[in-house]
């Protein structure tokens, strides 16, 4: 007994000595970070009275200034309610780290978490397309916090700003001791302390999933019957293979036809993990119409066509004119001109890539971008898209497209009804020529809950069309909620039964920081494991027993291609069959 008591006695001094050395540790490199909030100022930060409100208050469970902040009214974009601290202002290089620390709780609030959410932003450049984002929900009880933020641009002291933007429901929290400290490109940024990032149904034993994964065995596996026979006569009595070699869901992910090129793992891994790509950018009216871009996009589908990769074909008409070709801006006063050439970019494109892409995103972003809708006085120019594509290749699906919907915790209630009612629109103009809902899905900090991305998905399904998700990326670099995320929005997705596709807008080490599948060495990454785990492992079929003396065999499998083998005098017998979800669940094979 006196050997345990001391033996309990050497842990607790050997977890306190480790405890003190981890709290040097970080005061340690907290003391190499340069505090910038000026906080003489900080008594002076307002914002949109129509919307929130920011003071200084007293509270007696905290020493010093208490800055509290409301929102009192949801106001339409985040944004508008929206605070900027003082800041002793300096320029940035590309690679320095940014840490802000605060203690805060929540008052109230009235998101269903019960917790008040803020959005950091770090303003990098002169607009928006600098910024570094960063989500956080409070607690109701004081705590520590820390949000940490990599500089990605040269930052010049005029452009530099710390945003917190609170347009939610209606929420007071309280922040003390607010601190952004600055630290040099050597600190890595995994040394910096971090609060945990959370989302709601991340546990384990979460009852979403559960429930995503009975209605998974129900909507992508059946009952089915195979039959061999050779020669009239039924193979019977023998031991046969069955392994589902491709999923009728379309999994897939952005190329670009450069890398296809010159890069031949690209392909080889594409063939392997995936069953259809989506080029990034050669496919917009901006490449196409460069000779050298075309021809070398020709050759580049030329190549995946080889291989039985399908390709989505992005984008026909996006209507914001920052993202046309010189030809096309210069028609902004003659409105006529102007649909004349967008008819005639959707005939050339779709006229030299027939019989090479699938389905098409006709439309992009039409919430945003309205210019063309602004010259022409309609949205007739993009319905046009949807008919010269029926009239041309009526087998060609297609598709719109949109962002925002799913993304930013999945609350921009206004954007979801105004994409339902403007798919209704194109399907009212163009007689039902909308086969499918792109919506992309660029997951910021603030990371939708699954079930809330279920129930979104559910409210586009009563327009009881295809859903693609047409582009997943993460912002969040940390690799255990990347893997997390990733593996339970893929679940969660796959559990609509109107969900048709997922692309991941990227794959590669050298691509898209926020879609990385794989590793320079082409293992998987975080995001990778989890797709590989679900797709490739969970939800594959493979079966090894013997036919009936009928000849047959039964089993249970998710939908896809599927390739037999068996042994016929030392020689393996090979083949395929699809199996698909409104196909014959009664397979007849002729050997």
């Amino acid at each position: 007994m006196e050997k345990d008591f001391l033996k309990f006695g050497k842990s607790i001094v050997f977890l306190f000595f480790l405890l003190s050395n981890l709290f040097v540790s970080s005061q340690e490199i907290l003391s190499k970070g340069k505090d910038i909030v000026d906080h003489n100022k900080l008594k002076y930060t307002r914002t949109n009275p129509d919307f929130g409100k920011v003071s200084i208050v007293s509270n007696a469970e905290v020493l010093g200034d208490v800055l509290s902040i409301e929102t009192l009214v949801r106001p339409k974009f985040i944004w508008k309610a929206g605070a900027t601290f003082p800041l002793k202002k300096q320029d940035l290089e590309k690679g320095q780290k940014i840490l802000v620390s605060f203690i805060g709780k929540t008052v109230r609030s009235g998101l269903e978490t019960g917790e008040a959410r803020f959005l950091w932003v770090l303003n990098q450049t002169d607009n928006y397309k600098g910024n570094v984002n960063s989500t956080i929900s409070l607690s109701k009880e004081w705590k520590q916090y820390y949000i940490q933020f990599e500089v990605t641009e040269i930052v010049k002291m005029e452009d530099l700003k710390m945003v917190i933007q609170f347009g939610y429901q209606p929420q007071e929290a309280l922040f003390s001791d607010i601190k952004i400290l600055v630290f040099d490109k050597d600190i890595p940024l995994a040394s910096l302390p971090r609060t945990q990032i959370k989302y709601v149904g991340m546990e384990d034993n979460a009852v979403w999933r559960k429930q995503a994964l009975e209605r998974i065995e129900k909507i992508r596996k059946s009952d089915f019957q195979i039959s061999f026979e050779k020669d009239g006569k039924v193979l019977k009595n023998k031991k046969v293979n069955l392994k589902m070699i491709k999923h009728e869901f379309g999994w897939g992910a952005t190329i670009n036809a450069t890398d296809i090129l010159n890069d031949k793992n690209q392909l080889k891994y594409l063939q392997r993990d995936f069953n259809q790509v989506v080029f990034a950018n050669d496919l917009k009216i901006k490449s196409w119409h460069r000779e050298k871009n075309r021809a070398r996009t020709q050759k580049a589908l030329a190549e995946i066509i080889k291989t039985g990769l399908k390709v989505k074909g992005h984008v026909l008409i996006w209507p914001g004119f920052q993202y046309q070709n010189k030809e096309v801006r210069e028609m902004e006063k003659n409105p006529e001109a102007l649909k004349e050439l967008i008819n005639k970019h959707v005939i050339d494109i779709t006229e030299n890539t027939k019989g090479k892409i699938s389905h098409w995103d006709v439309v992009n972003e039409a919430y945003t971008n309205r210019d063309f809708q602004r010259i022409t006085g309609s949205e007739q120019v993009l319905y046009n898209g949807f008919l010269i594509l029926k009239e041309l290749q009526p087998s060609v699906g297609r598709f719109t497209n949109e962002y925002g919907i799913i993304s930013k915790g999945g609350i921009d209630f206004e954007k979801q009804q105004w994409y339902y009612e403007y798919i209704k629109r194109v399907d009212k103009y163009t007689g039902g020529l909308v086969d499918g809902i792109g919506i992309q899905c660029h997951i910021g900090s603030d990371l939708t809950p699954p079930t809330k991305v279920i129930s979104i998905l559910n409210y586009y399904g009563t327009l009881n069309k295809k859903i693609s998700i047409s582009e997943f990326t993460m912002e969040i670099k940390d690799a255990g909620i990347r893997e997390k995320y990733t593996s339970d929005f893929i679940t969660a997705i796959f559990s609509q039964p109107n969900v048709c596709e997922f692309l991941f807008w990227g794959f590669h080490s050298e691509g898209n920081e926020k879609a990385v599948l794989y590793n320079k060495d082409w293992s998987f990454a975080p995001m990778g494991k989890a797709f590989n785990n679900l797709v490739h492992e969970k939800w594959k079929t493979e079966i090894s027993t013997k036919t009936s003396k009928n000849g047959l065999v039964r089993g249970n499998g998710f939908y896809g291609t599927y390739q037999y083998s068996y042994k016929e005098k030392g020689k393996t017998i090979k083949g395929t069959f699809d199996f698909i979800k409104d196909g014959n669940k009664e397979i007849k094979i002729q050997l």
